[in-house]
């Protein structure tokens, strides 16, 4: 695929929560794929924080209430 055209598909993407890719205004900037994969990594990353994040919360909560900590 042309880059051109990788960069319109990444421009337009929505992830899995709705939201652009974190680094979207790099992407007209990227004159390589290895640059254009390097903002798909970047936005792996922070999803996977994001959900690390969430669960973190939930055992908060699990903490807090003495739940399944016998």
């Amino acid at each position: 695929m042309k880059i051109e055209t990788i960069k319109k598909e990444m421009a337009k993407y929505r992830d899995f929560y709705g939201g652009d890719l974190l680094e979207v205004g790099e992407i007209e900037k990227a004159t390589t794929k290895e640059g254009l994969e390097k903002i798909i990594e970047n936005h792996r990353s922070h999803i996977e924080a994001m959900f690390n994040d969430a669960n973190s919360h939930l055992d908060n909560l699990k903490r807090k209430c003495k739940l399944g900590y016998d």
